[in-house]
């Protein structure tokens, strides 16, 4: 399991060790404040309990749907009690599962899904909140920098991240470990050091792939998160 160093509440968010998944909280709380009507919220997106918590929190949610009984397991074990499961579960034991949770579980399918027709709040929620953060290690030549947040960290199944403030900056390939930054003639040169915001072109991904997430208000720590349903597939 990742374990992040510990660094106190009001760190600034350019200190923290890198590579680090973060959630900026204001722009997630308009985010939620913009939920289109009554809805489920889909936290399977997150996997985290303290940001459905704060999903919750909005008077027109109400319970969350998940994909996996093992994710139900989590969410329920951490005090969740309307929970759809939005896929059919195929084996005895799935089944066994499901029906061994607390509260009011909505299974897709099933007559224990019957009777709920919320639409779903699902990837909307988190747009735009999300980055990684990555640091330049190595300079091979100018415009051309490496940096330590590689797809073991936000992943490329749907595409290159974006960089925050480098329009004319392009993320190119890369391997498990590392990423590749390329920026044209006339751009500032690379250092080793140089600290870089990625977008990852896939929210559910970057979040499958750490352990904890970084919540940051106004450039500052504030919380610190685990992705508590990570894994369970």
């Amino acid at each position: 399991m990742q374990r992040p160093i510990e660094k106190p509440a009001g760190t600034p968010v350019e200190n923290l060790d890198t590579p680090a998944l973060i959630v900026d909280l204001n722009r997630l709380g308009a985010n939620f404040a913009a939920v289109p009507g009554p809805a489920r919220a889909e936290v399977w997106v997150h996997g985290t309990p303290a940001i459905a918590r704060r999903q919750l929190a909005h008077p027109m949610v109400f319970g969350i749907a998940v994909r996996s009984v093992g994710e139900a397991e989590v969410f329920a074990g951490a005090g969740f009690d309307d929970i759809r499961i939005l896929r059919p579960l195929v084996t005895e034991v799935s089944k066994r599962r499901a029906e061994a949770l607390p509260g009011s579980i909505h299974v897709a399918g099933s007559a224990m899904g019957q009777g709920d027709r919320l639409p779903l709040w699902g990837v909307d929620a988190l747009d735009g909140a999300v980055t990684v953060s990555a640091r330049v290690t190595s300079v091979p030549e100018r415009g051309r920098a490496i940096h330590d947040c590689g797809q073991k960290a936000i992943g490329r199944d749907h595409g290159d991240p974006r960089i925050i403030g480098g329009d004319r900056l392009k993320s190119s390939g890369g391997s498990a470990e590392h990423g590749i930054v390329l920026s044209p003639p006339g751009e500032p040169p690379f250092a080793i050091g140089d600290w870089l915001q990625l977008v990852p072109a896939d929210v559910p991904t970057a979040f499958a792939l750490h352990d904890f997430v970084f919540g940051v208000r106004d450039g500052r720590l504030e919380a610190v998160w685990p992705i508590s349903a990570r894994g369970a597939f």
